[in-house]
């Protein structure tokens, strides 16, 4: 039987992942990927807080750990925190603090959320949702259908997140230079010759939707708008 890198416990809002100081990374994001697959079904769709402990890590590693556990499962992870003997009690302060309030009642199309996304909260609505603000670094939002920034989007933003039909989705933004973005189960990629997001490209407004099995994004023009517009009525009509 092989040795695990790790250890996991789960709490009543979130998980403690302590990762041996000795883990190769390679092995521990194997064997991550093995642990939240086979246990999808038990984990369920919740938001959770993440308590890391043991080996320090790198923020890449960090950000790697944190894909392998949504990519396997149907978690969100809300939030961070650090190592400290009283698990429990900080899951629940930091998913308190780190939940904002609700800003306005949803409609049947969508809802509007006024003012900023500051780091460590994140925002999750079964409807597409309009930011009157801007959602900074460190920030989240899940959404089952669209996302629209009135604003800067410097966090992570997930559009069409467990929709069946994730085609007509999309995310769009003032300011787009999102730190991740994915479209139902598709990750924007970067591109390994060019910088994700060049200075020059993210000062004006942009908007990333599905091309077959590609996210692309592209700078908003009236025509995209109204091929997206007309996309989605011909969906909701159907």
């Amino acid at each position: 039987m092989k040795e695990r890198s790790f250890t996991l416990k789960s709490y009543r809002k979130g998980l403690a992942l302590h990762i041996k100081p000795e883990a190769e990374m390679e092995t521990l994001l194997v064997q991550l990927t093995e642990k939240f697959r086979s246990s999808r079904a038990f984990f369920g769709n919740l938001q959770v807080g993440l308590a890391l402990s043991g080996r320090e890590l790198t923020q890449e590693e960090e950000d790697a750990v944190l894909d392998v556990i949504e990519e396997n499962s149907d978690l969100q992870i809300v939030c961070l925190i650090g190592k400290d003997e009283k698990i429990q009690y900080l899951l629940d302060e930091a998913l308190e603090e780190n939940t904002p309030p609700a800003q306005e009642e949803a409609g049947p199309d969508g809802q509007f959320y006024r003012g900023t996304l500051r780091k460590g909260q994140s925002l999750d609505t079964e409807h597409s949702v309009i930011i009157l603000g801007d959602v900074n670094q460190g920030a989240r939002i899940f959404s089952r259908k669209d996302v629209i920034v009135l604003g800067a989007l410097l966090g992570e933003v997930h559009a069409g997140v467990g929709a069946e039909d994730k085609s007509h989705h999309f995310v769009c933004a003032l300011e787009f230079s999102p730190e991740k973005l994915k479209i139902g189960s598709y990750k924007y990629k970067k591109k390994p010759e060019k910088r994700l997001w060049p200075d020059s490209y993210k000062k004006s407004p942009k908007i990333a939707a599905l091309q077959g099995e590609e996210i692309i994004v592209k700078p908003v023009t009236k025509e995209l708008l109204g091929q997206i517009i007309v996309t989605a009525d011909d969906q909701d009509s159907q």
